[in-house]
């Protein structure tokens, strides 16, 4: 790599630096002196104060250090602007293509090179350490503002860097040179990504952290990814150029902002319209320079519709939330400054508020007289674009209270080449009321908006930043930033990006300044706030909750008797879920649960929906014979007109456990809706909404082959031979199909139970009888003799513990509440039950 900085420009910049130092402290103090002579001379004139120097003396010394100013001012700027900023003969893309070809020194900055220059003066005295350890070193401690804001905003200790560093450099790193050049490729090409003329200290901080191990592998341990430093250089970059553009008052943008003399005269009229409406346009010249973050394509497309000359008009449909007016003032934007299509640019963007003009009207016929007159004003004016909000509320044949019904007028507009409308519904509003009226939807061509990226999100927050430290008072960390990303995308999946990114950055400021004393919002707030949202833990796993992931079995065993690879797999799914470890796009755990009746399946999910996501009331049971054709899928996912039964639920409930009794008697086609579900953790519903079900346990429990596993288990077979025996069985009769199966993350035989394991069960099912009495103050002895009693009468190999729970209720809890209605049964007494007639013994 040809690489020589003293054949530079910018070296020679370095070498005058000093002079102009000098130059630049002669230039503040000459104009001190110049105010002090204008003040001598003001004071002198109007006799303000006697001086010993006449006024023509005061006049030369005046005129003196002015014209001294304007000379040390001039050469500062010659210096600050043409010598530290060299013209570049050659482009940074040209380089790249052609690296060996072009001095690599030249394309550095001032601060970079400088920073270059004092790290190899480093080198050469120290006999140990590389250059690039000494140039990364240098570029620290240049007090440059990109690596200050840098280490700030990211949370990296600087110091902590530094002091690696030094440590590093009293190594003798092999092969230092080709690393060094790969890190000024890197950088080069970082600047170039985003259109930068010169490498900076920012691109080669950057460079460093993706091209040199050390830095890397320092970034891991401080938790910060590469990616992570190029966002936040990237950041500081476009704040700078913001505060460019504001400086430059002469600019296109900026002299805009003024507004015109001509600008009422050729808008036309339109005063009617302007009582019930909102001037997008004006209101965007107020902040022009507001970069609007994604949704490029839509923005197109509209462009594209409004140009041409059949069917202008749009529809704009997306759920709330996705951005839909921020790709209106992305339009409104491009026209007012004149870069959009020629049939668009200069045109005004009007927001029409019918229900303003509804609830003014004093009668229908007035409302009809005032639309009429709105959109006559839209056309004469020429150069209106009308857009209207929740359109769909408006064009509806039964329309709610405070609506109307304007479909019928609008439709004599819509045909006009000088009347267009871009109308803002979301997709339950266009699939149920303007779809089905296809002679005034025609007139529109339809705009679909999908969410922005989380990468786009994380821009938009960037850009939010500032206005939520000025309203609270308070720092924003990036961290915080990316755990919002993080957190929103995961935890609340059905509200689209950006809203729920910027409900979340603006819930956790107020958190900040109302319930804490800390200055800088960080990742732990995020993580509190929305656990306290979704009462699922996800703040640092604390010593306790690590002893409790790790003996999961035994609390698991505390309600669940036997069945020990069911309770090994719950577990190690609970325990995947917690760390975050899951390499999974679906649900947090699926698992198939086949067994006879009554060996504890439901209770198994039971017992994890009151483990995981805190009680059993979070879990949403179908059962699956109950959808037994084609027909029924409409009912899970929904249709236009009605929500799904199953959808409705995870969106009301997304943190539960979905458990899904006797699967292997729902449709094929059913069962093909969970096989996506399954694997991806989402499906669509009937509106064409993305439902998720990625914070779900799915859980299904099949009776299949049931005698086959009882038959196995008494024959003494392993329980592979049995698994393998039940497939076989179940492969063969259709019932499910093998790709099915293979998408849980286990598939779970449930023994038969014995009668000791129904004695422990029976146990289990009295100490919840006895804790309730115990709340009433009365204490109830379970005796062995009772229990096994009732598992004598309860006792059935083909049903299990289901006849259990009956008798225990016909048999006990009967007589208690008899004797505690009659009174028989106080406060301080004492109960158990004879076995031979189940009388009670009260004591």
């Amino acid at each position: 790599m040809n690489f020589n900085l003293k054949k530079t420009a910018i070296y020679q910049a370095i070498k005058w630096e000093k002079f102009f130092s000098v130059v630049r402290i002669c230039k503040i103090l000459a104009w001190f002196l110049c105010w002090v002579a204008l003040a001598g001379f003001v004071f002198n004139y109007f006799h303000i104060i006697k001086s010993a120097l006449n006024e023509k003396m005061l006049l030369f010394l005046l005129s003196m250090f002015f014209a001294l100013a304007l000379l040390f001012t001039n050469a500062h700027l010659f210096f600050e602007k043409k010598l530290k900023n060299p013209r570049l003969k050659f482009s940074l893309n040209q380089a790249l293509n052609h690296p060996d070809e072009f001095n690599w020194a030249g394309f550095l900055d001032f601060a970079s090179a400088k920073a270059y220059l004092k790290g190899l003066k480093k080198a050469k005295k120290s006999p140990q350490g590389s250059l690039k350890s000494f140039i990364l070193l240098s570029i620290l401690q240049s007090h440059s503002l990109d690596i200050y804001f840098v280490f700030q905003r990211g949370e990296i200790k600087l110091k902590e860097f530094i002091k690696a560093i030094l440590q590093q450099t009293q190594i003798i790193e092999e092969n230092a040179s080709n690393n060094l050049e790969k890190i000024i490729i890197q950088a080069a090409k970082n600047a170039q990504e985003h259109t930068r003329e010169k490498i900076t200290c920012g691109d080669l901080l950057v460079a460093f952290a993706f091209a040199d191990n050390f830095t890397e592998n320092f970034l891991i341990e401080k938790d910060t990814r590469k990616e992570d430093i190029q966002s936040l250089v990237q950041w500081y970059y476009k704040i700078k150029q913001k505060q460019k553009k504001l400086s430059e008052w002469w600019s296109y943008e900026n002299l805009l902002t003024k507004g015109s003399l001509g600008k009422d005269f050729s808008a036309g009229y339109a005063i009617t319209l302007q009582r019930f409406s909102e001037d997008l346009t004006e209101k965007i010249s107020r902040n022009i320079l507001r970069e609007v973050i994604g949704h490029q394509e839509e923005v197109k497309q509209i462009e594209r519709v409004l140009e041409r000359e059949e069917v202008k008009n749009v529809l704009l449909v997306g759920e709330p939330g996705t951005g839909r007016s921020s790709i209106v003032e992305a339009l409104t934007q491009k026209a007012f400054l004149g870069k959009s299509l020629p049939a668009i640019n200069y045109k005004r963007f009007i927001k029409f508020d019918v229900s303003a003009l509804v609830n003014q009207a004093q009668s229908a016929e007035e409302a009809e007289f005032l639309l009429e007159k709105c959109f006559s004003e839209a056309v004469k004016a020429r150069n209106i674009i009308l857009v209207i909000n929740d359109f769909h509320n408006y064009v509806s044949p039964n329309p709610q209270p405070g609506m109307m019904n304007i479909s019928g007028i609008m439709s004599r507009y819509l045909a006009l080449n000088s009347f267009q409308v871009i109308a803002i519904t979301t997709f339950e509003g266009f699939h149920n009321t303007i779809e089905p009226n296809s002679a005034f939807s025609n007139f529109f061509e339809k705009v679909q908006v999908q969410e922005i990226s989380e990468q786009e999100t994380l821009l938009l927050l960037e850009q939010y930043v500032p206005f939520f430290e000025h309203k609270y008072q308070k720092e924003i960390s990036f961290r915080a930033l990316k755990e919002i990303l993080k957190l929103s995308s995961r935890y609340f999946a059905q509200t689209p990006f950006p809203q729920k990114a910027i409900r979340l950055l603006d819930e956790a400021m107020v958190y900040l300044r109302m319930y804490t004393k800390d200055k800088v919002l960080r990742d732990y707030h995020i993580q509190k706030i929305v656990t306290q949202k979704t009462k699922i833990p996800i703040e640092a796993l604390g010593q306790q909750e690590k002893r409790l992931l790790l003996n999961l079995e035994e609390l698991i065993h505390n309600r669940l008797i036997n069945q020990e690879e069911a309770v090994y797999e719950m577990a190690s799914a609970l325990r995947r879920a917690r760390a975050q470890v899951n390499i999974r796009t679906g649900p947090i755990g699926s698992f198939l649960f086949l067994g006879p009746t009554g060996v504890g399946k439901t209770e198994a999910a039971k017992t994890l929906s009151e483990i995981y996501f805190g009680s059993e009331q979070n879990m949403i049971r179908f059962d699956m014979s109950e959808f037994q054709t084609t027909e029924d899928i409409k009912r899970l996912i929904g249709t236009t007109k009605e929500t799904g039964l199953l959808t409705n639920a995870v969106k009301e409930k997304p943190f539960c456990l979905l458990l899904l009794d006797e699967l292997e008697k729902a449709h094929f086609n059913i069962l093909n809706l969970f096989l996506q579900i399954l694997d991806e953790g989402w499906v669509t519903d009937g509106l064409g909404r993305k439902v998720d079900f990625k914070n779900t346990i799915i859980i299904a429990t099949s009776n299949a082959a049931a005698e086959i596993i009882m038959e196995d288990i008494k024959l003494g077979r392993t329980l592979a031979q049995t698994k393998e025996h039940v497939f076989n069985f179940i492969f063969q009769q259709r019932l499910l199909k093998p790709e099915f199966i293979n998408r849980f993350d286990g598939v779970i035989l449930f023994k038969p139970l014995g009668k000791q394991e129904l004695l422990q069960i029976a146990g289990l099912m009295l100490s919840k009888l006895a804790k309730n009495l115990l709340d009433k103050g009365v204490k109830f002895e379970i005796t062995s003799e009772l229990k096994q009693k009732i598992v004598e009468l309860s006792y059935s190999p083909s049903f299990g513990a289901r006849e259990m729970r009956r008798v225990i209720q016909d048999k006990v809890e009967n007589s208690l509440a008899k004797a505690l209605l009659l009174g028989e049964l106080k406060r301080g007494n004492m109960v158990c039950v004879n076995v031979e007639d189940f009388s009670l013994k009260i004591k």
